[in-house]
């Protein structure tokens, strides 16, 4: 999320870019992966759509591409915490094991 700015960021809240006032509907947070957040936000009267990415700018999207783009975000975070889920077994499984392993040698 945006942070260093005298705006607020977060979903509902109008911010100004450039000359626009626009709302801010959505954003994807890539925490971790070094790469800039995304912002789906509308004008005030919610008839067109734009995606602000900092550093990149902003540029008009159509409703059918914000979909997109949040469903494989989606499909991401699914996918991570598959793998995440998996490591978690895994360490939990190792550490049975080891305890395991401890309390016949007691």
């Amino acid at each position: 999320m945006i942070r260093n700015t005298k705006q607020n960021w977060t979903v509902g809240q109008t911010v100004k870019v450039g000359f626009m006032s626009l709302v801010v509907r959505g954003a994807i947070t890539t925490p971790g992966d070094s790469l800039p957040d995304v912002y789906f936000l509308t004008n005030l009267a919610g008839t067109k759509c734009y995606e602000f990415t900092p550093h990149n700018g902003c540029r008009a999207v159509s409703l059918e591409e914000v979909q997109h783009r949040v469903s494989q975000f989606r499909i991401a975070l699914e996918q991570n915490a598959a793998a995440q889920v998996a490591v978690a077994i895994q360490r939990a499984t190792a550490a049975a094991k080891f305890n395991e392993f401890f309390a016949v040698a007691s």
